[in-house]
């Protein structure tokens, strides 16, 4: 059984070998990561850690109007790789599988075990706040950021996922879930290995599973989409693969700033994501090129503090809180927009 990580990146230096030694220790067999505009050294980065066979870089240059993410998923899907494995992930390196079992090998071994074959795995967000820190800081991401949502969040955004799939089910690949083929539909399960309704598995646009009744899930990602303020700050200068020209700003934090429970549960994984991090760290010219795209952070958010509006904006994410809504509070929300939205298309 071959598993196929796939990612996109724009200066994502500093995460890149960590975010690569997680899920190589996790039990993916081959990576491609595609790499674009690159201003932090990253893709220098990329071509020294490209010595372990298992990682292949990918540089590519945007073309046209259509969202850089949406190219990045094209050129993948018509990799040969993708073909050739029996499963493959289109992730972010802000998002780091957890499990409860030893690997990926396993958790799928026993959910076939359990209720036969199946063609995608939904892996659902968790997303994890800042934790009030401002600065980054040394350490593995999952190592510094142990405050999260609950799990039963009242936002359909907190539900989002990607999906573990089989590509020979699949036409091409999606920034959340592959493309269906109408002719054949697939069986979806969720994190806790029961089938996903039919009517979610035959629909492209559903990206959330919000509302569908679940166990006790077995996988995850955790989504480590804010990090400290700093490391926010940069990000949001760099902006969204799949959305340029929106805004990372205010909104964005408070959709994401959740710190309401500790969450510690990927710590099982971390002495084998440090074990791999070492290796690929030993490779020739591999932690050079990481100190350079830290450098390069460094520097960015240096120029920042000397631009007033990004000094009051870091200022202000310290004033918004995470409270989690309520169900009824969440259920209202939705509810008004589905309104305002059926009003609107009228």
């Amino acid at each position: 059984m071959t598993l196929l990580g796939i990612t996109c990146q724009k200066d994502d230096g500093p995460f890149l070998v960590e975010w690569l030694a997680h899920h190589l220790a996790a039990g993916v067999d081959r990576f491609l990561v595609l790499s674009h505009d690159c201003s932090d050294g990253s893709d220098a980065l990329l071509q020294a850690l490209a010595q372990d066979a298992r990682i292949e870089h990918l540089p590519f240059t945007p073309k046209g109007n259509k969202a850089v993410q949406w190219q990045a998923l094209k050129y993948a899907s018509d990799h040969p790789a993708y073909a050739s494995v029996d499963w493959a992930l289109f992730f972010d390196c802000d998002e780091f599988l957890c499990l409860r079992e030893a690997s990926l090998l396993d958790l799928l071994t026993r959910f076939e075990a359990a209720s036969g074959s199946f063609d995608a795995l939904a892996l659902p967000w968790r997303f994890f706040g800042a934790g009030g820190q401002l600065k980054r800081e040394s350490g593995l991401t999952p190592e510094r950021f142990r405050q999260a949502a609950p799990e039963d969040l009242h936002f359909p955004l907190g539900h989002l996922f990607k999906t573990l799939h089989r590509p020979a089910a699949f036409q091409k690949l999606g920034v959340h879930r592959p493309r269906s083929r109408p002719s054949k539909p697939a069986r979806w399960i969720g994190p806790d290995g029961a089938d996903l309704p039919a009517g979610f598995a035959g629909n492209d646009g559903a990206i959330s599973l919000y509302g569908l009744a679940m166990g006790a899930r077995q996988v995850w990602l955790n989504h480590y989409a804010l990090r400290s303020r700093e490391e926010f700050m940069v990000k949001r200068a760099r902006g969204l693969p799949n959305h340029m020209d929106r805004e990372i700003g205010m909104t964005y934090w408070a959709e994401r700033n959740w710190n309401t429970v500790e969450e510690t549960s990927i710590s099982a994984m971390m002495n084998a994501t440090r074990a791999v991090y070492a290796d690929l760290m030993d490779l020739p010219g591999v932690a050079a090129a990481h100190e350079v795209c830290l450098n390069w952070h460094r520097a960015s958010y240096a120029a920042l503090q000397q631009d007033i509006e990004a000094v009051r904006l870091e200022f202000r994410l310290g004033l918004v809180d995470s409270i989690p809504p309520s169900a009824q509070e969440g259920a209202a929300f939705v509810c008004r927009q589905v309104s305002l939205l059926s009003k609107a298309a009228e």
